[in-house]
C-alpha cells in the first residue's frame, strides 16, 4: 500500500471513530434513541448513525432495544442505548498520609469508593500494593478494568520528572508517569493532585464556567493551582501550579503550624478553641495569617474569578471563616471564596474523569462530550455542594 494510500485508510479509521463518537455522546445526552433521534442529535446522516450503531454494537457498547409496539402503519423504530458496565474505570489518589479510590462504569455513575491510611513507606511497594488494591475491588464487582487515572503529590516538571515529593521521595528526579503506568495492565493516567482537584471543580465543582480562579490547598505547606483563561497554568517549569510557601522564611513558631500531622489533631486544635483554649485560638489564627497572605498574593496578581478552598483543613469551618475574613481585610473586595464542593474527594474524582475521558477515547473515539459524573449516583460523602463564605 502507497504512503498515500495509508494516510487516506487512516483518516477513514480517524473519520469512523470521530462519528462513533457523535453517535454514543447523542445516546448519553437523549437516553434510549432511534436512529433518526440519533442523526438529529449528532449531525450525521441516517446510512452514517446505522453503520456507526454495528460498530458500537460489535465492540459491546450499545444494545438494540425492543422496538416498541407500532402507533401506526409501519414498522416500529428500535431504540438504542449505551451498555455502561461494559467495562469499569477507576481513580486513585496516592496521597501522603491517605489513599483514595473511585470506581465508576462508563456513564459515570459510581460504584464503589473508599479510602485507606497509607501503611507502606516505600514509594515502589505503595504503588504495587495500591495497584492490586484497584485490581481486586475491580474483580470484587464482577467488572473488566478498563482505564485508570492516577493522582499523586508532588511538584513535577514538563516531562512529568519529580522535582519534589513529600510523599515519594525515592522518585525524586526520576520521570514518574512510566513508573505509575508499569504498575497497571491497563492503560494509565497520571496527574499531578492539585491539576487533578482542579479538573474536578472545572468540570462539575465549585468553578464550573469559571475561566480563572486559585485552588489553594490548606493542608501542611499551603500549596494552589491556578487556572487562567479555562487552562491549569504551570508557567516556564510546568510548577506554578504546585505553589508551597516557604517555612525557612518564616519564624520558628509560625513554621510549627505548617506542620500539622494529622486531621484528627486539627480537629482537636478546633474542639479545643471552643472549649477555650487560648494556645490553641493563637495557633489556628497564626495558621489562618500565613494562608491568607499567600492566598491574598494570588489574588492580586492572578485576579481570580473565585477562590475554591481545598484540602483536609478547608472542612473546618472555624479554620476557613478565619482564613476569609483575614483575606478581606488584606485585599478588600477580594474573589468570593468558596469551598470545594467534593471534599477530600476532588482530587479522585478529578483522577476518575480522566481516566473516563481515555477510556471514551480508546473504546469509541475522539470528540465524545466531556464526562460529569451523576451526582445522584455520587455517595453523599463525596458529592455534595459547599456554601460561597464570602
Amino acid at each position: 500500500m502507497s504512503q498515500g494510500a495509508a494516510a487516506t485508510a487512516e483518516q477513514l479509521v480517524d473519520l469512523r471513530r470521530a462519528n462513533s463518537a457523535k453517535c454514543a455522546s447523542a445516546i448519553l445526552s437523549i437516553g434510549a434513541a432511534t436512529i433518526a433521534e440519533i442523526a438529529v442529535e449528532s449531525g450525521l446522516s441516517r446510512p452514517t448513525v446505522t453503520a456507526r450503531l454495528l460498530d458500537l454494537q460489535a465492540a459491546g457498547l450499545v444494545r438494540e432495544l425492543a422496538a416498541e409496539a407500532p402507533r401506526g402503519a409501519g414498522r416500529p423504530a428500535s431504540r438504542f442505548t449505551f451498555v455502561p458496565d461494559a467495562m469499569v474505570v477507576a481513580g486513585l489518589e496516592l496521597g501522603k498520609h491517605v489513599e483514595r479510590l473511585i470506581l465508576t462504569d462508563l456513564v459515570g455513575h459510581e460504584l464503589w469508593h473508599g479510602q485507606r491510611d497509607v501503611t507502606l513507606s516505600k514509594a515502589d511497594e505503595r504503588l504495587s500494593d495500591a495497584a492490586a488494591w484497584v485490581a481486586t475491588i475491580a474483580e470484587g464487582l464482577g467488572r473488566r478494568l478498563g482505564r485508570v487515572g492516577v493522582a499523586v503529590p508532588g511538584s513535577m516538571d514538563p516531562a512529568g520528572v519529580f522535582v519534589e515529593s513529600a510523599a515519594f521521595e525515592e522518585w525524586r528526579g526520576r520521570a514518574v508517569p512510566p513508573i505509575v503506568k508499569g504498575a497497571f495492565s491497563v492503560p494509565v493516567d497520571v496527574l499531578h493532585d492539585v491539576a487533578s482537584a482542579m479538573h474536578a471543580e472545572q468540570r462539575m465543582g465549585a468553578a464550573v464556567e469559571v475561566d480563572t480562579f486559585v485552588l489553594p490547598v490548606l493542608w501542611h505547606r499551603v500549596s494552589a493551582g491556578i487556572v487562567v483563561s479555562g487552562r491549569v497554568h504551570g508557567g516556564h517549569s510546568g510548577r506554578s501550579g504546585n505553589l508551597h510557601q516557604r517555612a525557612d522564611l518564616l519564624d520558628a513558631a509560625s513554621a510549627d503550624d505548617l506542620e500539622w500531622p494529622s486531621d484528627p489533631e486539627v480537629t482537636s486544635m478546633v474542639r479545643a478553641e471552643a472549649e477555650g483554649d487560648t494556645a490553641a485560638a493563637t495557633s489556628l489564627d497564626r495558621f489562618s495569617d500565613l494562608a491568607a497572605e499567600q492566598i491574598a498574593m494570588l489574588q492580586l496578581v492572578i485576579d481570580p474569578e473565585i477562590i475554591v478552598l481545598h484540602g483536609p483543613l478547608a472542612g473546618h469551618e472555624s479554620l476557613v471563616e478565619r482564613v476569609t475574613a483575614r483575606l478581606n481585610e488584606i485585599v478588600p473586595g477580594s474573589a468570593p471564596v468558596v469551598i470545594s464542593d467534593f471534599g477530600q474527594y476532588g482530587t479522585v474524582i478529578g483522577a476518575v474523569l480522566s481516566a473516563l475521558d481515555g477510556a471514551s477515547d480508546d473504546l469509541i473515539g475522539p470528540g465524545m462530550a466531556p464526562y460529569i459524573l451523576d451526582r445522584s449516583r455520587l455517595s453523599e460523602a463525596i458529592g455534595g455542594r459547599a456554601p460561597v463564605l464570602g
